[in-house]
């Protein structure tokens, strides 16, 4: 599983170079177009991004930052200190017993196909790196979308990466349930090495493709709330994650169970991580519109942190 993480790791990273590029000019006011460039064309005022003529709808706020990063991070790297170090239970080649398994998972268990496997992978990366970069990538690079807000897409992008990753990768160390390939004579023997045939739960490549679909029907939506790409972008997005799913039962790597967790979890991460991002932006607004100021202060005392705020 190692390289599906290169794999989402030099997606964002594209988008986070696209995003952050000095060449690009940043855009504050209504968009003007080089007659010769390549993007010299109009856009309408349906299409227009909302914080080109009014205050962002996200905004990054250090501390929920701090703490949506960090602990994540932190948890992220500890599991997979935990998979390396932990002593896991060896396969010792005799096949899974299938009456074991609850009927509502028995109807999907299919033996191990490659095709559908390596299949399964191509549209999860192409709904948790290419749907976001040519959309956001492509609205930056045609001014329709400001420098400040490209920056608070790829944080809170990765963001949701990392805090999905962290949960997927406890659960799939805590629960350790056996592939339902495991339970056919025709199993993915590359995955006993490393133990990978018993990290059945959740899909993580469920969980990525819907955790990237809800982000971008939250964030696009709500930077183009009259855009007429909403409907294609929001059923593309949901069409490939579906499909994602699927290819993952048909393949053999996860039971239908695994499938909706791991599409639950996608979905609140997709879904939570922008909302903090647009009620943390709004409390700051109005807690500074009330006085003009916020101050927040930290002091270290012997039994904790103290944190005060000063209006």
């Amino acid at each position: 599983m190692r390289k599906y993480f290169i794999l989402r790791f030099f997606a964002l990273l594209i988008l986070g170079l696209t995003v952050l590029n000095p060449s690009v000019a940043d855009a504050e006011t209504k968009i003007v177009f080089e007659e010769d460039g390549i993007w010299s064309r109009p856009i309408s005022d349906e299409e227009m991004c909302v914080s080109l003529y009014k205050e962002s709808p996200f905004e990054l706020n250090l501390i929920a930052d701090c703490v949506i990063a960090g602990t994540s991070l932190a948890g992220y790297i500890t599991a997979l200190v935990l998979k390396v170090t932990m002593d896991l239970p060896d396969f010792n080649g005799t096949l899974y017993d299938p009456n074991s398994v609850a009927a509502i998972d028995r109807w999907a268990m299919r033996p191990y196909n490659k095709v559908l496997d390596d299949l399964g992978t191509v549209t999860c990366a192409l709904d948790l790196g290419l749907i976001p970069l040519v959309v956001y990538g492509g609205e930056f690079l045609m001014k329709n979308l400001p420098k400040k807000d490209g920056i608070a897409v790829t944080v809170m992008y990765l963001e949701s990466v990392l805090l999905s990753q962290t949960i997927k990768d406890f659960m799939k160390i805590s629960v350790l349930r056996a592939r339902p390939y495991m339970y056919f004579s025709d199993y993915d023997a590359s995955a006993i090495k490393y133990h990978d045939f018993e990290f059945s739960m959740p899909s993580g490549h469920t969980m990525n493709a819907f955790m990237s679909a809800t982000f971008m029907t939250y964030t696009f939506c709500t930077y183009y709330p009259e855009s007429k790409w909403r409907i294609p972008v929001i059923a593309t997005s949901y069409a490939i994650a579906l499909g994602t799913g699927a290819l993952r039962m048909a393949s053999g790597n996860h039971f239908f169970t695994d499938v909706l967790a791991g599409a639950g979890i996608g979905a609140a991460c997709g879904f939570l991580v922008p909302f903090t991002h647009t009620f943390f932006g709004g409390l700051n607004k109005s807690l500074a519109g009330k006085t003009g100021k916020v101050d927040v202060e930290f002091a270290a005392l012997p039994n904790g942190l103290n944190v005060s705020m000063r209006f």
